[in-house]
């Protein structure tokens, strides 16, 4: 039997205005014996998955958590990972999700400035998780029953637990993002801003050919997978869940057969290794319709190849966490697909090409590209210079990526303003990478930055000049790195000079570092 999937214009009315969580209520009335959750062989049908959200809400509310309290969420995609973003929304409190990969000066200063009273774990937590709220006033809880922490499963036992009212403009999620400069800043969504994204997302389920079960392999801390999570439960669709670390193309292909899944989400590198993997003969994806990519750019081989070895539409998107992810996409774009465009804005979203100065430019000038609408963001959290930088007098928020637009609106990212640094769909900042290099002894200057990768898109670099008698090895770099931040971060090229390149006021030239190691190692872009 088809499913019935809810109607997306009715996600704006009321009853369903204020807390998102209600959207979730009506997906449990409407298919209370739908499968809502499927991982790694565990199965939980949508009327399970709503007495576990009320549940684990209830036991947040055990602890003295409040609407309004932010609490940290560190654990992978699951469904764990699900009932205790959707248990936060019920009980308005303000989830802050970390990057599992995260050690502990990550996840230390995330929960300090987040102001967490707790942070959400999976079992009993790890070292990092131990160490990082060492010096904290912030609780660990387990969603977890018979952890050595108290846990959600234990503390809640109320199902019936009414959805706490919240207004549109209250705050559901405070993920974390980073500038080339400074610490990493919290990113104030409102559920206001889920709830037009979601409507839109449900829209495409319910108006197009997608309908049927959906599949999430990209991180669900990041904004992408979290908005994929939440607007496929509340379209009542059933959600196969996979690991971004533990990738397998071939499962993935395998999921993608057995459930008939209609649409795919990336980044480029998966598309790399699923083209790889294809094999027509082992692997039946007829039912496949549409494929998806963002965050990094798209290898124009790889999309050819793709296209044709399985004739389905490989599309580009663009977005960013301050627009709690889409803002742009060929998806719903009025002409079609225009290979190498990110597409036009979505329904609510108003856009413009600026220069220096602020003033529109025409189509085909560069410019930097700036955003307006009901999904981007309340604004940074304790950080009101910030604010006052990121956003305009008539209210565009600036995303510092420089772009251009053609005469039928269709946008074209041409390069990043900021000097973050694209790999396998992960962001990393080199400032953060910097702060710890120069934080070790052994290491005077340091430099990190962004260098051409087949499969990645671009891979971290780095360039470093010992301290007076030191002697320092590459390896030595990686793994420090390594041993610090998460995985993806720690630079996998590294070059130990004598000396760094400097302008005249004795600034490090990365651009022209970047173009010497490239040429050496015959890197192209």
């Amino acid at each position: 039997m088809e499913l019935d999937i809810v109607s997306a214009e009715t996600l704006m009315e009321s009853p369903y205005d204020g807390n998102v969580a209600t959207l979730l209520e009506r997906a449990v009335t409407e298919h209370p014996d739908t499968i809502a959750i499927e991982h790694a062989g565990e199965t939980i049908t949508y009327r399970d998955f709503g007495d576990r959200v009320a549940r684990f809400a209830d036991g947040l509310r055990e602890l003295g958590l409040a609407a309004g309290d932010r609490v940290g969420v560190y654990m992978p995609n699951g469904i764990d990972f699900c009932t205790v973003v959707w248990a936060c929304c019920h009980a308005g409190i303000i989830a802050s999700p970390l990057n599992p990969e995260y050690r502990r000066r990550e996840i230390e200063y995330q929960l300090d400035h987040a102001d967490a009273e707790a942070v959400l774990v999976e079992g009993s937590a790890d070292e990092y998780v131990r160490e990082a709220v060492a010096d904290l006033e912030t609780d660990i809880v387990s969603a977890t029953a018979g952890s050595d922490h108290p846990s959600l499963p234990e503390l809640g036992t109320d199902t019936e637990a009414a959805v706490v009212d919240r207004e549109d403009e209250d705050v559901l999620l405070q993920p974390y993002t980073s500038g080339t400069t400074g610490k990493p800043k919290g990113v104030l969504l409102t559920h206001r801003n889920f709830r037009v994204q979601i409507a839109q997302a449900v829209s495409s389920y319910s108006a197009g050919p997608i309908k049927g079960d959906g599949i999430i392999v990209l991180p669900m801390y990041h904004i992408t997978g979290m908005v994929g999570m939440l607007s496929s439960l509340c379209a009542g669709r059933t959600l196969h869940l996979l690991r971004p670390d533990q990738w397998d193309p071939e499962l993935v292909l395998e999921k993608l057969d057995e459930h008939d899944i209609p649409a795919f989400v990336g980044v480029a590198a998966m598309f790399v290794d699923l083209l790889e993997a294809y094999d027509p003969d082992e692997y039946d994806l007829s039912t496949l319709v549409r494929a998806g990519q963002g965050g990094d750019k798209l290898p124009q081989p790889t999309r050819e190849g793709f296209e044709e070895a399985l004739d389905v539409p490989l599309t580009e998107g663009y977005g960013l966490t301050e627009t709690t992810a889409t803002s742009h996409t060929i998806r719903w774009s009025s002409l079609g697909n225009r290979p190498g465009s990110v597409g036009q804005p979505v329904g609510h979203t108003r856009s413009k090409v600026v220069d220096e100065d602020g003033e529109e430019v025409e189509p085909g000038e560069e410019g930097e590209i700036l955003i307006a609408g009901s999904q981007v963001m309340k604004g940074y959290y304790k950080n009101p210079e910030a604010n006052e930088e990121v956003f305009t007098e008539d209210g565009f928020f600036r995303t510092g990526d420089i772009g251009t637009r053609d005469e039928d609106n269709y946008y074209y990212i041409r390069g990043r303003e900021k000097e973050m640094i694209l790999t396998g769909g992960y962001n990393v900042y080199p400032r953060e990478i910097e702060d710890l290099l120069y934080d070790h002894p052994e290491i005077h200057e340091a430099a990190v930055f962004g260098l051409p990768d087949e499969r990645r898109g671009e891979t971290v670099a780095a360039a470093i000049t010992p301290a007076e008698g030191a002697e320092i090895s590459a390896e030595d770099v990686e793994s420090y790195v390594l041993d610090e931040l998460a995985p993806y971060k720690h630079p996998r090229i590294v070059e130990v000079r004598s000396e760094l390149p400097k302008t005249g006021s004795g600034k490090i030239r990365k651009t022209k570092l970047r173009d010497e190691i490239a040429d050496e190692r015959g890197l192209e872009s």
